[in-house]
């Protein structure tokens, strides 16, 4: 498997957890780790600093996403957000969100039952 391509930055709680990311490391694949039957990602977006949208394609099977080679470099935000079919948890474990590679780095958790989402601050470097 490959190396992850994701370095965690340092910040503050409580802002967002904090990844930097090469543009040339680009297109990575990100996945739900573990999920819970009946868990899958409802959608995956890029914000962009100069306030694009990108929404990112989820798999055939729900369960991961890539983030394109077309992003572009500075600061942004990704999101995640999950749905759970029925009879899936309620309410939610955490559900862990990381880079497909050999240490699954950890980008993001999600914990929250209500929204089903979470986010991330990540900085494309070029």
């Amino acid at each position: 498997m490959a190396a992850c391509k994701f370095t965690p930055l340092p910040f503050t709680p409580p802002n967002l957890p904090k990844f930097g990311i090469k543009k040339a490391d680009l297109p990575v694949t990100c996945k739900l780790k573990n999920p819970p039957n009946k868990v899958t990602i409802a959608r995956a977006r890029f914000y962009d600093a100069a306030g694009h949208t990108t929404t990112l394609d989820v798999s055939t099977d729900g369960l991961s996403f890539d983030i394109p080679d077309s992003i572009a470099s500075g600061d942004g935000d990704l999101e995640v957000r999950i749905q759970v079919d029925s009879g899936g948890p309620d309410p939610i474990p955490p559900i862990d969100v990381v880079e497909d590679c050999s240490a699954s780095q950890l980008i993001l958790t999600i914990t929250d039952s209500g929204s089903k989402a979470a986010a991330a601050d990540v900085v494309v470097q070029s």
